[in-house]
């Protein structure tokens, strides 16, 4: 079975990690890019058992183990919030991807876009569908058109920032 097979979503973090090649172990970047794309992971799982999952479907490379968090004692709403604090600034964007309401409550709660997946088989909420330019279009309804006109005169996209997956 391929990766795609494995876990489905495995396409749509490539696609967005293929915006920002250059980043440390912890996701920083390093060039000068216009933005950047962290990947973090939200489980209500153990930590543990979800990094060993992170390995075993080969998501090391596009989800670092310092982006991995377990909401599992402290719930989905405190964890956006550690990770709004860690990776929060100006001109931030972030957006989560799930299956479970307490994920689209938080979400719904810090005022960030819920993207529901569904990993049931014919489901319309089916990974294969999402793609980066999908979740343009979930970031532009809650924080506006995303191209922005700069001081030159040319349009400039405003930094997407941190997925979170469930």
């Amino acid at each position: 079975m391929g990766d795609e097979g494995m876990w489905p979503g495995r396409a749509c973090l490539e696609q967005c990690s293929d915006e920002n090649k250059s980043t440390t172990a912890d996701g920083v970047a390093l060039s000068n890019a216009t933005f950047q794309h962290v990947n973090v992971l939200v489980t209500s799982g153990s930590l543990i058992p979800s990094l060993v999952k992170c390995l075993l479907f080969q998501l090391d490379d596009l989800i670092p183990e310092g982006n991995v968090y377990s909401s599992w004692e402290v719930g989905k709403l405190q964890c956006f919030s550690l990770i709004k604090e860690r990776f929060g600034g100006p001109n931030v964007q972030f957006c989560v991807i799930g299956d479970g309401w307490e994920e689209c409550a938080a979400a719904q709660t810090m005022k960030w876009p819920f993207v529901q997946v569904d990993p049931r088989p014919n489901s319309p909420h089916r990974f294969p569908g999402l793609n980066f330019r999908t979740l343009g279009h979930y970031i532009s309804v809650v924080y506006g058109n995303t191209d922005e006109e700069s001081d030159s005169g040319t349009k400039e996209q405003l930094p997407p920032a941190a997925i979170y997956e469930q």
